[in-house]
């Protein structure tokens, strides 16, 4: 063929010298894209920060006092690294210095990690360290934040059908033993740190026996009009879950907020529908309903906007997941509907292409118009509420 280049002198293709074009770190190091090792005979993917030293000039992983420690922690429980796990890093080649790799860096090499995981599927990931985490979630859940909010949960991870389990890198734990040494502490039989890090440890380990749970497939509708009846009755002893989208934080604030729609789930289905004068006093009627047992996250936001903008107390509430993930485990910044999703089901976002740009000083939220898929992300909001609900009440019991 004839075309822009010739046969007789085709196109050369520039050599690929950084990952993703935005990272070089390939150039100054000694072993560029560490490859995985590992035999991986028990399916253990071991996802570290990014290579020191010793490990690139050795071209593989773990092999510091680091590694040493996670080495001897692992054949605490029968674990050997080599043979029973594959490694690799969040970060394949070594930053100079050692430094924390930058958050481009950080994606350019996300590819190879999924690449992994669809060569090898394992059963069990453990994220080690906080870029591990960054690495690993970074797309999936908005501002991951600080390892603490992650560390110690087993997730049952719906994309990379695996078992996924942060905990700090074991590095931290070395750091934290000279720590203690420099200040002239007593050393303790085992640190804190450490049997935080085996807890962590064999807690991950034990998943290994366990099946991989599918995670509730919603069964969703969106109503429209004349779709929504008066048979208010019927619901009579149902458990629901309720869920606002509206166009403020605090109802009270401004004179044109407004309720713009509405999310309910229960074991049977869920449905979402705008909110109108229409359909407003059948609403109504349900939320004073005592006998219509009701449940939300953080059920305070449902209650106030109920009765500020639709002028009815809500009767029946009996259950606050937000509330009962504080209960389970007070860590600041985990008790969020998402993460709590994600925890205990590994369902990441389902936010989409959907923006709420939230002013406190106005208490403005946005959008404000019942779009589709705002419909649909309301009626998933109140789909996984139910869900956290039916779990969390289990382990009340």
């Amino acid at each position: 063929m004839k075309g822009f280049f010739t046969i007789d002198k085709p196109a050369a293709t520039p050599p690929r010298t950084s990952c993703g074009g935005t990272c070089t770190l390939n150039k100054g190091c000694h072993s560029p894209k560490m490859p995985v090792t590992g035999q991986g005979k028990m399916r253990i993917l071991i996802i570290a920060e990014a290579p020191g030293q010793e490990e690139d000039k050795r071209n593989t992983q773990l092999i510091g006092p680091a590694g040493q420690l996670l080495r001897d922690s692992l054949a605490e429980f029968g674990i050997d690294l080599d043979r029973d796990c594959r490694k690799t890093n969040a970060v394949r080649c070594r930053p100079p210095d050692n430094r924390r790799p930058t958050n481009q860096e950080i994606i350019a090499c996300q590819t190879h990690i999924w690449d992994e995981i669809k060569e090898h599927p394992p059963k069990l990931i453990l994220l080690l360290g906080q870029v591990a985490v960054e690495s690993f979630l970074s797309g999936r859940v908005k501002s991951p934040g600080q390892i603490g909010r992650w560390r110690g949960f087993v997730i049952p991870d719906q994309k990379a059908q695996a078992w996924v389990s942060p905990t700090f890198h074991p590095s931290y734990i070395l750091r934290s033993k000279e720590g203690r040494a420099i200040r002239g502490r007593v050393q303790p039989i085992l640190a804190i740190e450490e049997r935080v890090f085996m807890d962590d440890l064999e807690n991950a380990l034990a998943h290994l026996r366990r099946p991989f749970p599918v995670a509730p497939a919603p069964n969703v509708r969106i109503l429209r009009g004349n779709q929504i009846t008066s048979d208010i009755h019927l619901m009579a002893g149902t458990e629901i879950a309720i869920d606002y989208e509206t166009t403020g934080l605090r109802p009270w604030q401004r004179k044109d907020h407004r309720i713009v729609s509405v999310g309910v789930a229960w074991d049977g289905g869920a449905f979402s529908f705008a909110m109108s004068p229409v359909v407003a006093p059948l609403w109504k009627e349900l939320l004073a309903n005592p006998l219509i047992k009701k449940v939300g996250h953080n059920i305070k936001f449902e209650s106030q906007w109920s009765t500020y903008y639709l002028g009815v107390e809500t009767r029946g509430w009996i259950f606050d997941t937000m509330l009962a993930s504080h209960l389970l485990d007070n860590r600041r910044g985990i008790c969020g509907l998402k993460h709590q999703v994600y925890l205990n089901f590994g369902i990441e976002d389902w936010s989409g292409g959907i923006e709420f740009d939230e002013d406190e000083e106005n208490n403005v939220r946005s959008p404000y118009e019942p779009t589709e898929e705002l419909l649909r992300y309301n009626v998933l909001d109140a789909f996984h509420t139910f869900n956290l609900y039916k779990k969390q009440r289990a382990l009340f019991r």
